[in-house]
């Protein structure tokens, strides 16, 4: 058996020229990592040296398995060892061998009945690719095609049940997007001897999606976005070998904008033509991705909100802002509120100028608390608040903060209150305007902060009105970090009476020549006024043109 050239080894059937990694590190996670699973991986795949004792390894691996369950780590290293099962032969006893292939065998047929949306890659790996490969490495045995069977069968509910129906999981799975898609791409290889005839045309349109999603949620380093580093180290081959089973050729161009080491001349080709959108939102997923356009020298913020918790992650160019949750703390009248709902998604909106998510939770004291993003296309910035609303008056102390990468600082001036998110070398990434608070230093506002502290970037706000708006305006445009820059809280009035910033806000942002009104309402919709506009909606983003007419790139109604 250790001789047999049929079946050739699943790593030799890929579509790709060269392999510098096994195809199953396209799949570790980081529980993988700390599990040790990379180790296994390369002994199984090297089998040295000579000297190692397979025996008792395998027997200690088996009863690691019948007592631990069951997670990514050793999924994967089940499928090593079904790859290695041909060259065991003369390293096992013929008991050990048996026991192995019996126990291998019950950990697919066992997986088929695990639930695909609490666990898709282990039951992918297992029922899907370990029967695969069970069925590839003994075509002779009796069962091979009933584990084909179950693995085809298995690998399109999975795909249908875990994913959004275009092909991207749901946020407490988005970690595992591309051990998915590596697992997926082997199983086509594999299962079908090149021919893709495996999966199903709607399992196909949806692993076609999955490599439009992966490519989505790719930073500029070419990472995962929202993801431990390690996730997905070694998966330059993984995309060369998924997009050679991709029939999307925007895919294809995707690729070159978006992965990192692509010739320039070819990215800034492709970047005249049309290209599917960028920016997405799933609502069954709990993420979304505000994206201007898909070249990685532009601005991106990817977001997941499971549950009650937000987490995001900013990039801008070569450099990755932030990283992590999104966070926030309300006291109500020195009161710690507390979420008793999670969050759900309460607007989307997505054109040729914007790109706009709103979220709401409720807090304890019936207090809501909604969250919004907005990234500008053209005008390259991204505007982020919360809002706090109640219905009495109470002093309101608010904090939100989000995560600063590694070396990533804050700089702030020493005059204003703004600042920049600097990278390496004070290398300016963004400036910062904290909209919600005065902008001079010496002016007697007691109302809030914008500071790093434990390298976090927080911005702090209080009221004794009840409700809050706490904006926080971020620049991408470097030719605009050098100009005179100022905001200003403008006067709304209603029925001819100034209102309270408790009711609505305003603002006017001026960088140089460029300038932009926001307004959002905090108290139900009405006809206000604000800057000599007459405004009934619920919110308001727009640009001042030359002629001083405000024209609208966002509106909430």
């Amino acid at each position: 058996m250790q001789s047999r050239t049929e079946p050739a080894p699943p790593a030799d059937r890929l579509p790709i020229d060269r392999l510098d990694h096994w195809p199953l590190e396209w799949s570790l996670t980081e529980e993988a990592w700390e599990a040790g699973t990379p180790d296994w991986l390369k002994r199984l795949r090297t089998l040295r040296p000579k000297t190692f004792e397979f025996d008792p390894a395998a027997e200690k691996w088996i009863d690691d398995g019948r007592v631990a369950g069951r997670d990514p780590g050793y999924a994967l290293e089940a499928v090593a060892w079904a790859e290695a099962l041909p060259r065991l032969v003369t390293r096992l006893s013929g008991h050990v061998w048996a026991t192995l292939v019996g126990h291998l065998v019950g950990l697919a047929e066992e997986a088929a009945e695990l639930n695909p949306e609490e666990a898709p890659l282990v039951q992918s790996l297992l029922a899907g690719e370990l029967a695969l490969v069970l069925a590839d490495q003994f075509p002779e045995w009796a069962g091979a095609t009933e584990l084909k069977r179950q693995a085809a069968k298995t690998l399109s509910t999975v795909m249908a049940e875990a994913l959004d129906g275009e092909g991207l999981p749901h946020a407490e799975q988005l970690v595992h997007l591309r051990p998915l898609l590596g697992c997926w791409t082997r199983c086509r290889i594999i299962g079908s001897g090149g021919k893709r005839d495996l999966f199903s045309s709607d399992s196909a349109g949806q692993f076609e999606w999955a490599v439009r999603q992966a490519l989505r949620w790719t930073r500029p380093d070419g990472l995962q976005a929202l993801c431990d580093e390690r996730d997905g180290l070694e998966t330059e081959q993984l995309f060369r070998a998924a997009l050679a089973l991709d029939n999307d050729e925007d895919d294809h161009d995707l690729a070159v904008l978006v992965l990192p080491g692509s010739d320039k001349k070819e990215v800034d080709r492709l970047s005249k033509y049309a290209m599917p959108e960028a920016a997405a939102e799933s609502e069954w997923s709990a993420a979304s991705v505000l994206r201007p356009d898909w070249p990685w020298t532009g601005s991106s913020l990817w977001l997941t909100y499971p549950h009650d918790v937000v987490r995001s992650e900013l990039a801008v160019g070569r450099d990755t802002l932030w990283s992590g949750v999104w966070d926030f703390e309300v006291r109500r009248d020195g009161k710690v509120l507390k979420p008793v709902t999670e969050w759900e998604t309460v607007a989307w909106h997505s054109d040729e100028d914007i790109d706009f998510l709103e979220l709401e939770i409720e807090l304890e004291d019936d207090i809501i608390l909604q969250r919004h993003a907005v990234m500008a296309r053209d005008d390259d910035f991204l505007l982020m608040g919360d809002l706090v609303l109640g219905d009495d008056p109470a002093r309101i102390s608010y904090c939100g903060s989000v995560p600063l990468n590694t070396g990533i600082h804050f700089s702030a001036n020493e005059e204003s209150r703004e600042g920049f998110l600097t990278a390496g070398a004070r290398r300016r990434s963004a400036l910062v305007l904290p909209l919600g608070l005065t902008e001079w230093q010496g002016q007697q506002d007691k109302r809030g902060t914008l500071q790093e502290q434990d390298g976090r970037l927080y911005w702090t706000q209080t009221t004794d009105q009840g409700s809050l708006y706490a904006p926080v305006f971020f620049d991408f445009n470097k030719d605009r970090f050098k100009r005179r820059l100022t905001w200003r809280h403008l006067t709304v009035c209603e029925a001819l009476e100034v209102q309270p910033e408790s009711v609505a806000a305003g603002f006017r942002v001026r960088i140089g020549e460029s300038q932009w009104l926001i307004y959002r309402s905090l108290a139900r919709a009405a006809n206000r006024t604000v800057l000599g506009h007459n405004l009934s909606t619920e919110m308001i983003v727009g640009r001042f043109d030359v002629s001083g007419e405000v024209e609208k790139l966002l509106e909430v109604e």
